[in-house]
């Protein structure tokens, strides 16, 4: 039986496909790999990818020095409130100095002398029994278990305990204190100027003994401000103290 010519026509067509040869494609293919790997970033690409790597970088830098300061000037701060608790934890237990006992213990800053402080006990004058014109709570007392020495001021280098120095720059940069009559006196004030601040703590009482000093003029305050400053003067954090024994490290005003 001879084929239909419907199925010899699909037939022939199959056989033509099935012989028809393949294109080689083989160059079209590795030409493509060849075009890209050639092709770079030009100037301007390179030139802004610098200029972004190089803000990142200095932004990066910049809020990491600003927080390293800020950190370090608020430990330098805290350093200045233990130097305070320090004295007050030496005045209530009366350590002897130089032979001396009884006396109380205190911290002076001095405008003079912006980058250190100085611990001290309160020795002089050695004789019990002064009021010290009221400013030294206590001393009125002659004899007995009551009677110290001093007067709740810093006299001269034999009652120097301790000199504290800041590092890398670190300085008081002014300190105040709160009189009686609300009046304030600073450091850095043209009206109510200081020379120095004293504050003393003695036994049997956690408060503190706040005078301000101007030459041969001294002040009592009810509390006090002292002023702690970054190398660069940009930045402040103070120490704030009160009559009542209390320390503390907060925002300056």
């Amino acid at each position: 039986m001879e084929p239909t010519p419907f199925l010899n026509t699909v037939s022939n067509t199959q056989k033509a496909v099935r012989s028809s040869p393949v294109p080689d494609r083989s160059d079209a293919y590795c030409l493509l790999p060849t075009a890209y790997s050639q092709r770079g970033f030009t100037l301007v690409e390179m030139l802004v990818v610098l200029a972004i790597i190089t803000l990142v970088t200095l932004v990066a830098i910049t809020g990491q020095s600003t927080f390293n300061r800020s950190l370090v000037l608020t430990d330098t701060a805290y350093t200045v409130a233990f130097s305070l608790r320090e004295a007050q934890t030496l005045g209530l237990s009366s350590r002897v100095f130089n032979t001396v006992q009884d006396a109380g213990y205190g911290i002076r800053f001095s405008a003079a002398t912006p980058r250190s402080y100085i611990l001290f006990s309160d020795l002089k004058p050695a004789s019990p029994g002064s009021t010290q014109s009221g400013l030294c709570p206590g001393h009125e007392v002659a004899s007995g278990p009551d009677a110290r020495p001093g007067n709740c001021i810093y006299n001269d280098a034999s009652e120097l305990v301790r000199t504290y120095t800041f590092n890398q720059g670190f300085r008081v940069s002014g300190f105040c204190g709160t009189a009686l009559n609300g009046t304030q006196h600073c450091s850095n004030s043209d009206s109510h100027p200081l020379d120095a601040l004293d504050i003393v703590y003695m036994r049997p009482s956690t408060d503190s003994v706040i005078t301000g000093v101007r030459g041969s003029t001294l002040t009592q305050f009810t509390s006090a401000l002292v002023r702690v400053s970054s190398p660069d003067g940009a930045a402040e954090r103070c120490i704030q103290v009160s009559k009542v024994g209390q320390v503390a490290v907060v925002t300056c005003p």
